[in-house]
């Protein structure tokens, strides 16, 4: 579609899905590499956060292996199972299929509690028919595993309200 494709190539998009695809390969690193606590990302076009207690040392040494991974082709680094796209996609699958059985009770209690099973199944139907849709969604569209150029430029610590969160700063240098 060349309308979506126009969008999604235009620079702020495409540092936007770089440093997302980043953010994810850098989450999958620190899984491999054992970390076990929760952990949370979130992009930006200047780059990402991590959010979890882990050392900057480690958050460094993550990304540098997940940008470096990334440009030598592992680009399913860039896919999360538990990026936020995949739980919106779920969820609008899911809320508009309830909605859906709820058409025509124009607001009558009694017809609204007679078609609930039948909404708690549609609901249920399209929560399950979502879930390939989201892992797609980011292949495609809210990440870009090509990141050819990326380049990381500092990974700072911060303390917000008592929680460790790591912010790593990235440029897109341009080839010429």
């Amino acid at each position: 579609m060349p309308m979506i494709d126009d969008v999604l190539n235009l620079d702020l998009s495409i540092r936007l899905r770089s440093n997302h695809a980043l953010e994810h390969a850098t989450l999958h690193v620190l899984q491999e590499k054992g970390i076990a606590i929760r952990l949370g990302g979130i992009s930006d076009v200047g780059g990402f956060w991590i959010y979890g207690e882990v050392s900057t040392d480690v958050v460094l040494e993550a990304a540098q292996e997940a940008l470096s991974r990334l440009v030598g082709g592992e680009n399913e680094l860039a896919v999360h199972p538990n990026c936020g796209t995949n739980i919106v996609v779920k969820g609008l699958a899911a809320g508009g299929l309830a909605w859906v059985s709820m058409l025509g009770t124009r607001g009558r209690v009694m017809r609204k509690l007679r078609r609930l099973p039948l909404a708690v199944v549609l609901g249920l139907i399209g929560y399950q028919m979502a879930r390939p849709l989201g892992p797609k969604l980011q292949k495609q569209i809210t990440t870009n595993a090509d990141v050819e150029g990326l380049v990381i430029t500092e990974v700072l610590q911060h303390n917000v309200y008592g929680r460790t969160v790591h912010r790593v700063s990235t440029r897109l240098v341009r080839q010429s």
